[in-house]
């Protein structure tokens, strides 16, 4: 049992080589408390020699792990720093210096802090094995170079090694302070609630005032803990100025306790030795609980790094030029076969919460393309004047009797160019997603060499835009198709025939609901009820009806009357509007008319718009245009959203999937390319000869794993 603190030990060792130490997760003896405890003078008597640096403050501003080999045939103990493996230091002052300058090194020199470990190994004959790591203390006002949340940075140091489940957890205390209010022992709480792998210690017991003790605190009782508490005597700051050494230390220690009136009944279970011993028969015990833990976390990880060395390849097969045209042929087909599986739904990913590959492409095709397509409407560009102007731009100098063909030609074939720009731009969308797709490939092996995953990225660039220039031509030829002849003989495509019959029942159903609501419906209601009247063959009666004629050709009259009014006003209506058109020109051209006085007619003004109100029929063949307009425009929109998206799956997606490794292999299978293409990634040359490397350690520990088992 006593040797698994040395195979712990060596683990620490190999795997602290291998820069794995943070992956497995080995048992350590982590040491806490506030700033001035005494931390570093507990130690330096378990060690039994003067080696941590020393000072007001906070000192201990790096962790400290320190390793205890027992030599039992050692003359004199020596101290060794982990990555000068070999070179004994003697002097403890010597390696004071070293801690020191290695700490001002990394954290300054003005009472900086830093996560990063130094690492020392004490060899004597003296000791027992154990492994030990000093943190810095728990202090809450910054000074020097420390920053203002100084203890949160202390904590962050902390608390990743003490909430290793393996480490034991020794929390100083001082014998004056109140053990529930124990920074040390409330940060241990925190991650160990039950104290199953706390021990306290009690420090400066002879310190306290007369009349006080902490007998209650030793004996378990006040705050209670699984492996309980060791009280310890150590050297005050007058104790070292005097040069008092820790054997005399020890000694004094060993005075109090038995001759103390209370603790001299538990004097065999205080002091340095006793909590030595503790600290060994504990830390002993948890390693054997954490072994098979260790073992299953060990075997994990040569899992992992043998997966990471294999994706990683192996270099030394690549010596003759047969292995390496082999692997440029099979690293093109690999890549071609996964972009083909991407565009085809092959490539699933079960874990993936978002469109990918070919699925983003129909996407764009029904969501994107044709959505934006069909909100397309003529009258969203074109008003009604410009109708009008069209219309009448057609008629020339001979009005027609219909809507003029020319002016539905015209307006129906801007808007049909309408249809130009989503359609390219539909190209460029899925353009860029087989971009994307290329992008998002993603092959170990390839990536290996930087050279090759570059050609062939610039080889699928090339071959995607030759695929877009061709398929750009086919869609700007299918607009032209369209521009190029008017299918009004299309069976979907309603007539002008059809639209003037419409336009018929339109203005008969109006003229119906007119004759419904005009007033002579109620007179004509009116001559029923004095038709029936009964009393008719008498002579009332008669006067009835000659009020009743004199009562209808008053409201004749009226009605007419009404009406020249309507009329009246719409001819004056207009004549403003003429009258307001010739002020304009006469005001243009007003000095042209002062200087010829002969002249009686307006100028024709160089530009000439519509401005008056339609007339009934220029109404009538609006209406008629733009449903003729509408009619076709989304015949044409139905063809461009059917024939966009097989143009660019035929020439763009289809012929990139094809033709893919074609371009690949007539582009980089050369022999004068191979050498240049498997120049490896220095980075993963570097990462697999560290996986190597991980991969010897991992075992190594496995092995003596196995060893240990063998000899329980």
């Amino acid at each position: 049992m006593e040797k698994l603190i040395p195979f712990i030990n060596d683990l620490h060792d190999i795997l602290s080589q291998a820069g794995l130490s943070s992956e497995l997760n080995l048992p350590s003896i982590v040491v806490i408390g506030s700033q001035s405890v005494g931390k570093s003078s507990l130690l330096e008597s378990i060690v039994g020699r003067e080696f941590l640096p020393r000072g007001k403050g906070i000192v201990t501003r790096r962790p400290i792990e320190i390793q205890l080999h027992q030599v039992l045939d050692a003359e004199q103990g020596w101290f060794e720093f982990m990555d000068k493996k070999g070179e004994k230091i003697f002097e403890s002052e010597d390696i004071r210096k070293l801690i020191e300058a290695e700490t001002d090194k990394v954290a300054g020199k003005n009472k900086g802090i830093s996560p990063v470990p130094i690492k020392v190994k004490y060899f004597s004959k003296d000791i027992l094995d154990l492994q030990l790591i000093d943190l810095p203390g728990i202090t809450k006002n910054p000074v020097g170079d420390q920053p203002q949340d100084i203890e949160q940075k202390v904590l962050d140091i902390v608390i990743p090694f003490i909430k290793n489940q393996n480490s034991l957890i020794l929390a100083v205390s001082k014998a004056s302070d109140d053990l529930a209010t124990s920074d040390g022992l409330k940060l241990a709480r925190s991650v160990d609630p039950n104290g199953l792998r706390t021990i306290g210690v009690i420090t400066q017991l002879d310190l306290m005032d007369d009349g006080t003790d902490a007998l209650n605190d030793l004996l378990n009782q006040t705050y209670p803990l699984q492996l309980g508490y060791v009280g310890v005597i150590m050297r005050g700051q007058k104790d070292i100025q005097k040069n008092k050494t820790i054997t005399e230390q020890l000694k004094d220690e060993k005075s109090f306790f038995e001759n103390h009136r209370l603790y001299k009944k538990y004097s065999e279970k205080m002091g340095i030795n006793f909590l030595v011993k503790t600290l060994n028969m504990n830390f002993i015990q948890h390693i054997k609980k954490a072994l098979p833990i260790i073992r299953e976390t060990i075997i994990s990880l040569v899992q992992i790094k043998e997966y990471d060395l294999k994706q990683y390849g192996d270099y030394d097969n690549l010596e003759t030029k047969e292995n390496k045209n082999l692997l440029v042929l099979t690293l093109i087909s690999k890549f071609s076969n996964s972009y083909k599986d991407m565009l085809e739904g092959r490539c699933l990913d079960i874990t993936s919460k978002e469109l990918i590959g070919g699925s983003r492409i129909i996407y764009v095709f029904n969501e994107t393309f044709r959505r934006t397509v069909q909100k397309m409407n003529p009258f969203d560009v074109l008003s009604d004047d410009e109708i009008r102007t069209a219309i009448k731009n057609a008629n020339g100098i001979r009005p027609t009797l219909f809507v003029p063909e020319g002016a539905f030609e015209l307006l129906v074939r801007q808007q049909i160019s309408r249809l130009r720009m989503p359609s390219i731009e539909c190209s460029h969308i899925v353009f860029e997603e087989l971009r994307r797709v290329v992008n998002q490939i993603s092959i170990p092996e390839i990536e290996r060499f930087d050279t090759l995953a570059n050609r062939i990225s610039e080889v699928f660039e090339n071959l995607l835009n030759k695929c877009l220039r061709q398929t750009e031509e086919i869609i700007s030829s299918l607009i032209e198709i369209e521009l190029g002849y008017i299918n009004t003989s299309h069976p979907d495509f309603v007539s002008g025939m059809d639209m003037v019959h419409k336009d018929e029942q339109r203005q008969q159903q109006q003229v119906q609901q007119q004759k419904e609501k005009s007033p002579l419906q109620s007179e004509n209601e009116s001559n029923k009820f004095f038709n029936f009247w009964p009393f008719k063959n008498n002579k009332q009666t008669e006067l009835y009806d000659s009020k009743l004629d004199n009562l209808n050709k008053k409201r004749k009259t009226n009605i007419n009357s009404q009406k020249q009014q309507k009329l009246q006003q719409l001819e004056e209506s207009q004549i403003l509007q003429q009258q307001s058109v010739i002020n304009k020109i006469v005001s243009v051209n007003q000095q042209y008319f002062m200087n010829d006085p002969k002249r009686q007619l307006p100028q024709v003004p160089n530009t000439i718009k519509i401005t008056e109100r339609p007339s009934k029929r220029e109404q009538t063949e609006m209406d008629m245009i733009k449903d003729l307009l509408v009619s076709y425009f989304n015949l044409v929109k139905k063809n461009i959203c059917d024939s966009v998206p097989k143009t660019v799956i035929t020439f763009l997606v289809n012929q990139s999937r094809n033709f893919c490794e074609r371009e690949l292999i007539g582009v980089l299978y050369k022999q004068e390319l191979v050498d240049e293409l498997l120049q490896e990634n220095q980075f993963i040359q570097k990462s697999r000869q560290e996986t190597k490397q991980s991969l010897i350690s991992l075992r190594t520990c496995l092995n003596l794993l196995n060893d240990l088992d063998s000899k329980f």
